[in-house]
Parts: structure tokens; C-alpha cells; sequence
């Protein structure tokens, strides 16, 4: 953003030297570029971020200057006249896409005379790097630059049919642009159209059909509010970039779209005559609600270290904009500008005074209270997912959430749903967002094995897109996209390392073993990211939620590790950290190990061939009860001559303890007994004979 240092001046009086202004101004947190003279004035390029859109006009740096120095802002309240017919009568307004176009609003101005701006405004345009074109539409430039709020000026002659509508562009429509160059344009792009043709693109630049001329008598203003994704998905897909979108594109503050066009209808009946007709057209509505922030008053010199008293954090605050509310006791309630929609936290507050009041205020030799950080159930979760990973070798990887065509081949744990893609590609040759992370670490394991490093094995934590099911209407609020928070893996090794892994994680985040309101079951899995017979699901039965999958494990399919030039077997994992956030919070028990001994029983139990493990195992847990310390599957065996067609015969070792006393011979056979008779229940189980 380059501000002209005259222009400054008619909103603050500041007499400090512009090297100060700008030293003040990098102090907190618009960082200086350079400062060049240009002609009697100074331009000076800053560093606006993001978050700061009400910093991309001269008003809201004034703003910060004035507070820095504690000086007066003066912002022109424009009220220009209106006369002749009302404004409804010469155009109507229809937006038929609000996502695109939340708020438009039209006001109309007869009788103009198109010619040179005046010196001064063509100084101050030529300040910040802008070429004069005309009166009409350097005014539109000169509001944008000094509020942040781009307007657009049409010829009204040539808008066809008397009528504004604010629509998605049809795929194929062309568009002449003012710089007379015609594009093609995409159903993802917003265009500004007559009853005939599109005469701008949303946001991004008006259109040559419509451009105001020599010959224009009659201008239709506009402001509006256009949705950031719409202006930077014409901005990029066109190569299209200009100020207006670079401002769209970070939101500007919606009580500027009223501001800037009676700002612009003033200057304009100014600079070129006219007449402005009664009334302002409007559709739609602004859009969002300021935020209300609680502050302690002890808050700050909590975080700084230093004590800013009440007075002076309400002169801040106030001079920012903010607007103080009841509060309670000794914590206020600061109503957030509406330019302001970054600040949504105490911390927020706390930053703003401590940015204006200088941070070289804050001593280095004070302690500084600290409140212990208060990790939620969700950054618990993953810290500790990724501890267990990291303690056992893993490197943590992060890869794109775009993903090629390809991996659309590679089915999904999560749903079979078809990936959602993308218009225009974010990276080249990734036009999708990915539904499970398993085929980009499959691609990270290829490339470091091609590296000269085969046995890399990795983890990452992020989200996947997955379309909910197709039919049906769903509920207000809930979203087509369903966002899980995903745990991926991949790693040397069969299916029992994977699921030892799986295991492994999942005992960290507090679902373990003997855990009552939260059973894993381990089923067969079938999918094609795995190899035939080599996968699992694994299954949370929870109390009052029924039972969900919240992972796969298994191994990769030959046909994978093929594509991805890797050799196997190769262990994957993927959890859904989402579904089981709930039991991080637990607390987790210390038991003293027992002082009396074990004892060691071995069983040998035939079962039909389609009865897993899992069954038998969770039978075994049931049967023992609390003296059952570990529960060891040694062998699968099958021998159809002894055991008989369709049977398998899995040897378990078991260890018994007591915490209470020795255990007994006859308490361990009674164990035992209950164990086989909970076998037989659940899995039908008999011991061989």
C-alpha cells in the first residue's frame, strides 16, 4: 500500500518528520518499504497483512497515526445533494447469487461533463503510482484509495435494459474487459450484467461496453460487497489481478459500501456537474456482526509485564475504534469495529494496546506471569498421537491437501464418494481435495525410498474432504463436505504391525483394553487400498453412540506399491482423531504391579475358520476378569484331518495375577473354566482335546 504523506495530512496534522511517522507506524506492525519523494510529496510503501484490510486506505492508516501520536482524526461525513427524479426509476438491481454478491448498491448521476481531473487530484492519484483517466473515474480511484472500499463507475446510456444483475458467469461467455481485452469465462466467476451481456467482472475490472467516455452524460455508481473466493478464483483463473480484487480479496469493511459512494457521488458532482438523482438502489444486505470481546483489567500487565493503566487502555482501544460495553465486575466488554473482524479474542485486545502503547516499553529483566497453557481436547489429541509415533521412529510429514487425479483411483477408508475437485487447479496437476491421506504418504515413501531412503517410515495429521452421501436434504448448518481429522501412517511391515501401531495410538489417547464405555472391535476389511485378507476396520462401540468406524489398517495393495515404485509389504494406518478426542481427557490410572506371582496357562482353542481373533480375544478378557494380566496369541493353526474342514485352532498363552494374594491352582483353573465357557458363548469356541 503506498500512502501519499499530503494526503495524510488531511485526515491527521502531524508535524513530526515523515521518518518518525513511518518508524511509528513499522512499531507496530505496518512494516516500511521505502519512502520516495514524488514531485512536492512523499510516497511511502508499507507492508499491509492480510488480516489488515482497513490499512489498504489513506483513512485507516490516518487511523493508526492518530493514535500513535494522539492526535484527532478528521473523516469527511459526505452528504451530497439530491435532486430531480428518484434513482429506482432509472435502474433496478436483482443479485442473483448472494454467495457471490452479498450486498449491491446503485446510485445514478445526470448530467455529468467528462473531462481532465483537476492538478491536485492527478497529484495525489500520480503519488501512489496511478495514471489520470477522467474526472468520473479518478474519483472512483481516489475513494478506493482513501477508504478501501473499490467502487466502479458505468455509463448508464449503455446499460441495456435498465436493469443490474449480479449472477455467476455462464462457462464460455466472453467478456471485454477496459483494458479491451476479451476473456472466457467459467460458472465459478461473478460478473456484473445488463438484460443482454456481462459489463464487468465481479470485483476484479469493469467492461469496455460500458466504460465512462468523452460522451458519457449519465453515470450509474457502484459499490457492493463481493465474496473474497468468487473475486480471487476471476482474479487468478483470468490473470486478472487489479486493485479492486487485491482489496475483495482480504474483505473490506462493509460500512464503507454506503461511505464510499456518497464519497464518490459528492466529489463527482465536484469535479464534473450533474445532477444525483433521489435515493441509493439496493439488494441484499451487509453482511456479519462485530464481535464482543471481554477484557480483564489486570489482563494486560498479565501478558506484558508492565502495567498500562485503565485510562490508557480505554484512549487506545477507543482511538481504534473499538466501543465499550457493559462489562462485569472488573472485566469490560469492547464491541470490535466493523473493520476490525480479525479481533475476536482477549489476546486480540491485548496485542492492540500493547502494539500502540511500544512494545521497547516492555522490560527484559521482569518476570512475567504466566497462566499454564490449557491444551483443549483436540490439541491433546493430536500432541499426543504424534508423540507415539515419534517415540517409535517415525518422521512427521506434510503433504498437500490438492492431490492429482490419480489418487481419485485410490479408494477411501471414509466413503466412495468422488473427490471434490477444483476450478481452477491450485497446484498444476492437482485439481482434487484428497479423501484420505494414505496415497500422498504412499507418494512421500516413494520419492525418499527413490532417495536412497527405503525404509523411511512416516506420519501425518491433517484433515481430508470427504462428500457426505448424495440424497436427501440435509439439516441447516451441516455442510456437504464432512472434514475428518485424520491420523495417516504408513511404514515397513505386515498387518500386525500396522495394528500394533493402531493400538499403540489409541491406548495413548485413553481407549484401552478393558475400558467399559468404549469397546474397539476389530472386523475384516475389504478395499482397495489394501491387500486381499490383509486389512482390518476398527470399530468404536461407545455408550450412547453406537458403533462407528474410526479406522483402517492393513497392508497395501500390490498394485499401490507398484504405482508408487515402492517395495512390501508396507504397514498403513489411518484413524479418525476426530471420533475419539473424547477419552484424551481421562485420567490415566497408576496401578502398583502386583508383588504376589503369576502363573502361566496356555490354551489351545478351535473355532470355525470365519471367526476372528477379536471375538476370541474380547471373549477371553470377559472370562478372566481382572486377574488376567496379558493374553498372547502364539500360533493360527489349521490342519482340516485333525481339526476338521472349516476350523482353525488359535494358541493362546495367557498370565494370571492377583493383586489380593497368591493366586491358587484351583482359583487360576477357575479362571480358566470361565474363560472356555465365555469362548464357547461368544465365539464358539471348545478347547482341543
Amino acid at each position: 500500500m503506498i500512502v501519499s504523506r499530503k494526503w495524510l495530512d488531511d485526515y491527521v496534522k502531524v508535524v513530526a518528520p515523515t521518518d518518525e511517522v513511518v518508524t511509528r507506524l513499522l512499531m507496530s506492525g505496518l512494516n516500511h518499504e521505502s519512502t520516495e519523494a514524488v514531485g512536492s510529496d512523499e510516497a511511502i510503501d508499507i507492508e499491509v497483512t492480510s488480516n489488515r484490510p482497513d490499512c489498504l486506505g489513506h483513512i485507516g492508516v490516518a487511523r493508526e497515526v492518530a493514535v500513535l501520536f494522539g492526535l484527532p482524526l478528521h473523516v469527511p461525513d459526505p452528504r451530497p445533494a439530491e435532486q430531480g427524479g428518484k434513482a429506482a426509476a432509472s435502474i433496478a438491481v436483482e443479485i442473483a447469487d448472494a454467495a457471490a454478491c452479498p450486498h449491491y448498491t446503485a446510485r445514478v448521476i445526470r448530467g455529468v461533463t467528462v473531462g481532465p481531473s483537476p492538478a491536485w487530484l492527478v497529484e495525489r492519484l500520480a503519488t501512489l503510482g496511478v495514471a489520470s483517466v477522467n474526472n468520473v473515474v479518478d474519483v472512483t480511484n481516489y475513494v478506493m484509495f482513501e477508504c478501501g472500499q473499490p467502487l466502479h463507475a458505468f455509463d448508464l446510456a449503455k446499460i441495456a435494459g435498465g436493469r443490474i444483475v449480479v449472477r455467476r458467469a455462464a462457462a464460455g461467455e466472453a467478456f471485454t474487459a477496459i483494458n479491451h481485452k476479451q476473456y472466457t469465462l467459467d460458472d465459478t466467476m461473478g460478473v456484473i450484467a445488463d438484460a443482454e451481456r456481462p459489463v464487468a467482472l465481479a470485483g476484479v475490472m469493469g467492461g469496455a461496453d460500458t466504460e465512462i467516455g468523452v460522451g458519457t452524460t449519465d453515470v450509474l455508481l457502484e459499490s457492493a460487497q463481493f465474496a473474497p473466493l468468487v473475486v480471487r478464483a476471476a482474479a487468478r483463473g483470468l490473470a486478472l489481478a487489479s486493485p479492486s480484487s487485491y482489496r475483495f480479496e482480504r474483505t473490506p469493511d462493509p460500512a464503507m459500501v454506503d461511505w464510499a459512494s456518497r464519497r464518490a457521488a459528492a466529489l463527482i458532482l465536484e469535479l464534473a456537474g450533474g445532477r444525483l438523482e433521489q435515493g441509493v438502489v439496493e439488494a441484499g444486505r451487509l453482511a456479519g456482526a462485530p464481535a464482543v470481546v471481554p477484557l480483564g483489567a489486570a489482563r494486560v500487565a498479565e501478558v506484558l509485564g508492565i502495567d498500562v493503566a485503565a485510562d490508557r487502555q480505554r484512549e487506545i482501544l477507543t482511538g481504534l475504534g473499538f466501543v465499550e460495553e457493559s462489562g462485569s465486575g472488573r472485566t469490560a466488554r469492547w464491541r470490535a469495529p466493523s473493520w476490525r473482524r480479525d479481533v475476536h479474542r482477549e489476546i486480540d485486545l491485548v496485542e492492540e494496546i500493547a502494539r500502540i502503547e511500544g512494545y521497547d516499553r516492555v522490560p527484559e529483566d521482569v518476570a512475567i506471569a504466566a497462566r499454564p497453557v490449557e491444551w483443549s481436547a483436540r490439541e491433546l489429541t493430536v500432541r499426543r498421537a504424534g508423540e507415539v509415533l515419534v517415540a517409535a521412529g517415525f518422521c512427521e510429514a506434510l503433504t498437500r491437501s490438492v492431490v492429482p487425479a490419480l489418487f481419485e483411483e485410490c479408494a477411501s477408508p471414509w466413503g466412495a464418494a468422488p473427490a471434490v475437485t477444483i476450478a481452477p487447479a491450485l497446484v498444476r496437476g492437482a485439481d482434487r481435495l484428497r479423501r484420505t491421506l494414505l496415497p500422498s504418504l504412499l507418494e512421500a515413501r516413494g520419492g525418499n525410498a527413490a532417495a536412497g531412503a527405503p525404509h523411511g517410515n512416516l506420519f501425518e495429521i491433517a484433515r481430508a474432504y470427504v462428500a457426505r452421501p448424495a440424497g436427501g436434504e440435509l439439516p441447516a448448518g451441516v455442510s456437504p463436505l464432512e472434514e475428518p481429522l485424520l491420523l495417516g501412517v504408513v511404514s515397513d511391515g505386515d498387518f500386525f504391525r500396522a495394528k500394533g501401531l493402531a493400538e499403540a495410538v489409541l491406548r495413548r489417547l485413553g481407549i484401552e483394553a478393558g475400558r467399559a464405555d468404549a469397546r474397539i472391535e476389530v472386523r475384516p476389511l475389504e478395499n482397495d487400498l489394501f491387500a486381499r485378507g490383509r486389512a482390518a476396520e476398527l470399530v468404536l462401540d461407545r455408550e450412547g453412540y453406537g458403533a462407528v468406524r474410526i479406522g483402517a489398517v492393513g497392508e497395501v495393495a500390490g498394485k499401490l506399491l507398484d504405482r508408487f515404485s515402492l517395495t512390501g509389504p508396507v504397514a498403513a494406518v489411518e484413524l479418525r482423531l476426530d471420533a475419539v478426542e473424547f477419552a484424551v481427557g481421562r485420567e490415566h490410572r497408576l496401578r502398583r504391579p502386583s508383588d504376589f506371582p503369576a502363573m502361566q496357562r496356555d490354551l489351545n482353542l478351535v473355532v470355525e475358520e470365519s471367526t476372528p481373533w477379536a471375538a476370541v480375544s474380547a471373549a477371553i478378557a470377559a472370562g478372566a476378569g481382572a486377574i488376567l494380566e496379558e493374553c498372547r496369541l502364539v500360533e493360527v493353526w489349521r490342519d482340516a484331518e485333525r481339526l476338521g474342514a472349516g476350523k482353525k485352532s488359535f494358541v493362546v498363552s495367557l498370565r494370571l495375577r492377583s493383586t489380593a494374594g497368591t493366586l491358587s491352582g484351583e482359583a487360576a483353573a477357575r479362571a480358566v473354566d470361565a474363560i472356555l465357557a465365555e469362548c464357547g458363548r461368544r465365539a464358539g469356541a471348545v478347547l482341543r482335546g
